[in-house]
Order: structure tokens, then C-alpha cells, then sequence
């Protein structure tokens, strides 16, 4: 095992347990979680669409981060690949900036079956998709923007 901390695969668990420092400073507008200019796009700027969308993410990634919890804790790695999976590309697609990475860092775990510091990122990921709820929750007619 390469031990410099600067290779891309061996980060130190420290490290993992705040991934969204790093993240911020490579995605433009990172700063807040939920990339709005996304949401307009994919519905027209429709407000009720928005929100359509917005309920529907929220069920999905609910149901999904109780169950990519349950996998960390059994550590089942390659459901911890599946459901990350699964969830990163819906996130991604309505544009949760801060909230991708820390799912894909979990698929790349899964599929390497070392769950090293998934308890630590799925901790993060929990905590940001609470961010990404506070932020929408200030935004009650999302299509003005």
C-alpha cells in the first residue's frame, strides 16, 4: 500500500470525514447545495414541476439513505456500490452539488469491497441531504430564481 497521502485511492479517513471542503473549492457555486438553475432547466422553470420533482427526490433518497445505512452497517459492500450508485444519479441529475461526491466516494468503496470510512461518508451524506432540505425549504417558489 502506497503510503503518501497525496495519491488519488488512499486518502486518510481525517480526510474523508469532511469531503465537501475539497469539493467546494472544484465546483463553481458549491457553496450552496442544490444547483437551482438545474431545477429550472429540467422543468421550464415550472414551479409546481419543481416541486414535483423536489417530492419525489426527497421519497426516493429518504428510502434509499435508510437503506445504504443499513448496508454500511452490515457491511455489505456491494449494496452500499448499488444504492450509492442509484442515488448519486438522480441526485446528480437535479443538480445536488455537494451531496454527489460523498455518494460516489461510497460506490467507489462498495466497489472496491473496503468499506475503510463509509460510516464516516454516509454520516456526511446524511448530513448533507438535511442541507439540501433547509436549502430548498427557504426556497418555497423555487422557479423564481
Amino acid at each position: 500500500m502506497n503510503n503518501n497521502p497525496d495519491t488519488k485511492n488512499e486518502i486518510n479517513p481525517a480526510a474523508q470525514t469532511a469531503p465537501q471542503t475539497a469539493t467546494n473549492a472544484s465546483v463553481p457555486g458549491a457553496d450552496e447545495p442544490v444547483e437551482m438553475e438545474r431545477l429550472n432547466e429540467l422543468t421550464d422553470g415550472d414551479a409546481d414541476s419543481i416541486r414535483e420533482l423536489i417530492d419525489m427526490f426527497y421519497k426516493q433518497t429518504t428510502q434509499q439513505l435508510e437503506q445504504l445505512g443499513a448496508a454500511v452497517r452490515a457491511n455489505k459492500a456491494d449494496d452500499v456500490r448499488r444504492l450509492a450508485h442509484s442515488c448519486a444519479g438522480a441526485s446528480a441529475t437535479l443538480g445536488m452539488v455537494r451531496f454527489v461526491p460523498l455518494l460516489r466516494e461510497l460506490e467507489k468503496q462498495g466497489a472496491s469491497g473496503t468499506l475503510t470510512t463509509a460510516a464516516q461518508v454516509y454520516e456526511a451524506a446524511a448530513r448533507e441531504f438535511e442541507a439540501i432540505q433547509k436549502y430548498l425549504a427557504t426556497r418555497p417558489n423555487s422557479a423564481a430564481s
